[in-house]
C-alpha cells in the first residue's frame, strides 16, 4: 500500500505508550513527521526511549508534555506544531483511560468528569485546534479511537468509559459531516482487547486456564497488539481510504457483543 505519508505531519495524542505509540512509530516510519502529546516530563525515559525507537527506524519525531483535558495546553501546543511544520495534516486522538467498573450507585460525579474529560472531552479539544489548519490546507485526517465498549455492552467496561467512547462514535459521524466539504476525512477506531494497559495487567495476573478463557470468545484466538490497530490508523490516513469518512472500524478479532 503506498500511504503517501512523506512530508506529511501528524499529532498523536497519549503517544508514549500502547496503540498511541504504536500509531505514532507506524506513521513515522511511512515518514511522516510526527508529534506526540503525553503527560510525561521532557526528560523522562518514556520520551527518551519514543525517541530512540524511532530515530531506529529513521524517522523523524517531536515530543510534548500536554494535558489533553486542558485547552489552555492544547491550543499552544497544536498552534506550535502548525506553525513550526506549516501545516498539520493528521490527528489520531488516541489519548484515553478506562478505569476497573464502577457501580452507577458508587459513581462519583468527579470520577464521571475524568473519565468523560480524558475519553471524549479531549478530542473535541484537540479537534477544534486542528481544523483551522485543515480547512485552510482543504485536506486532513482525523482518526478517533473507540472502544469495542463504545460498540456494545462491555463485559468490565466502567459506565463512564463506555459513554465516552460510544460518544467518540457519535462526535466521529457528526464531525466527518462538518468537516468534509473541506476535504477533511474523520474516522474512527473501535479496538477489541489489545494488550496494552490493563489487559497486559490482567493477563499477567492470570494462570493459563484463565488466560484461555479470555481468549476463548474472539475467533482470532488471540489478544490484538497495538500494531493491529497502527496499521487500520496508517490506511486511514493513507490515499486508499481517501473516500471513507463518517466510519467506525472494528479491530476486535471478531470478537463482537452488545
Amino acid at each position: 500500500m503506498n500511504t503517501e505519508l512523506g512530508g506529511k505531519v501528524a499529532i498523536v495524542t497519549g503517544g508514549l505508550h500502547g496503540i498511541g505509540k504504536a500509531a505514532a512509530l507506524a506513521l513515522a516510519a511511512e515518514g511522516a513527521e510526527v508529534a506526540v502529546f503525553d503527560l510525561a516530563p521532557q526528560e523522562s525515559g518514556e520520551v527518551r526511549e519514543l525517541r530512540q525507537q524511532s530515530a531506529a527506524r529513521g524517522a523523524e519525531m517531536t515530543y510534548r508534555t500536554v494535558d489533553v483535558t486542558r485547552w489552555d495546553e492544547v491550543a499552544p501546543a497544536v498552534r506550535a506544531a502548525g506553525e513550526r511544520c506549516g501545516r498539520i495534516d493528521v490527528l489520531v486522538n488516541n489519548a484515553g483511560k478506562g478505569r476497573e467498573p464502577t457501580a452507577l450507585e458508587d459513581l462519583a460525579e468527579a470520577e464521571w468528569d475524568a473519565l468523560l474529560d480524558l475519553n471524549l472531552k479531549a478530542a473535541y479539544f484537540c479537534s477544534r485546534a486542528v481544523i483551522r489548519f485543515m480547512q485552510q490546507q482543504r485536506s486532513g485526517r482525523i482518526v478517533n479511537i473507540s472502544s469495542i465498549a463504545g460498540r456494545g455492552m462491555g463485559e468490565r467496561a466502567h459506565l463512564a468509559y463506555a459513554s465516552a467512547k460510544a460518544g467518540i462514535i457519535g462526535f466521529t459521524r457528526q464531525l466527518a459531516s462538518e468537516a468534509g466539504p473541506y476535504g477533511i476525512n474523520v474516522n474512527a477506531v473501535a479496538p477489541g482487547a489489545i494488550m496494552s494497559g490493563r489487559i497486559v495487567q490482567r493477563w499477567q495476573e492470570r494462570t493459563p486456564d484463565e488466560r484461555r478463557r479470555m481468549v476463548d470468545p474472539i475467533p482470532l484466538k488471540r489478544i490484538g497488539t497495538p500494531e493491529d490497530i497502527a496499521g487500520v490508523v496508517v490506511f486511514l490516513c493513507s490515499p486508499a481510504a481517501s473516500y471513507v469518512t463518517g466510519a467506525t472500524i472494528d479491530v476486535n478479532g471478531g470478537r463482537y457483543y452488545g
